[in-house]
């Protein structure tokens, strides 16, 4: 076939090649984002449970606080038991003395109950933070294997267009022309070889006038979805070849 032929047929392959390697590129972006799901699920899960530990720790805070209270008011009342001049001031000074007593034994009870709920979650955190380590550790695998995916993508890119940019100046600018409208309007192949009275690119039939002209021009558009047909005989079964080759041997 000529030269321009070859040369464009080579670009379509080229093409073919960048326009399959271009959409697996456009979802790289989606899969490190879905990559980010299960780690993101499990820093949420650790967010809340840091959120109830630092209210648990609060309630904590707030109750030794009031014992402290409760405390001081234990101490003041012991303090006036000492000055007391009667019975009922006595009993008084003892009254608010027990009531304190009372209010700080609920009270502990109660730090006690949280210290034993903060302990639980101590232990959900542990597993929680174990279970994060190993979805990072498995993210930022599969990370690796995407970015080694999408490099290869790049460096094929990056060769079918060198491809491409070595034979362009050989295609005929006419015939180029055509191919970078078809190419536009996302006709990929859009250029293709026949050998027969079929499009090799939409697999409709090409009326046999049509396919005779192809066949004496080499070159032609599908009437159905505008591709550029060249035209390429059929090879010869290999068989046939033998034989032609033998049959020569034997003239010799």
């Amino acid at each position: 076939m000529p030269e321009s032929i070859d040369a464009i047929l080579h670009i379509s392959k080229q093409d073919r090649i960048l326009s399959t390697n271009k959409n697996r590129l456009k979802t790289i972006p989606e899969k490190k984002k879905l990559l980010r799901i299960p780690v993101r699920k499990v820093e949420l899960h650790l967010d809340k449970l840091k959120e109830k530990e630092e209210e648990i720790y609060g309630k904590i805070r707030e109750r030794e606080t009031l014992v402290n209270v409760e405390n001081e008011k234990i101490k003041r009342s012991d303090e006036k038991m000492l000055a007391v001049k009667n019975q009922k001031e006595y009993v008084a000074s003892q009254k608010e003395i027990d009531i304190a007593k009372k209010t700080i034994k609920k009270v502990e009870d109660q730090i006690l109950e949280l210290e034993g709920q903060k302990e639980e979650l101590s232990q959900k955190l542990s597993s929680a933070l174990e279970e994060y380590r190993q979805e990072k550790e498995a993210m930022t695998e599969k990370e690796q294997e995407v970015l080694k995916e999408e490099k290869v993508l790049l460096d094929i890119i990056e060769e079918c267009n060198k491809n491409k940019n070595e034979v362009i100046s050989k295609v005929d600018p006419e015939v180029f022309a055509e191919y970078e409208q078809l190419i536009t309007r996302k006709v990929i192949p859009a250029a293709v070889a026949i050998s027969s009275s079929n499009c090799m690119g939409c697999a409709m039939a090409i009326p046999a006038q049509l396919f005779n002209e192809i066949m004496r021009d080499s070159v032609g558009r599908c009437p159905h979805c505008s591709r550029l047909l060249f035209y390429k005989a059929p090879e010869k079964p290999a068989e046939d070849i033998k034989k032609k080759t033998k049959s020569k041997a034997k003239k010799k």
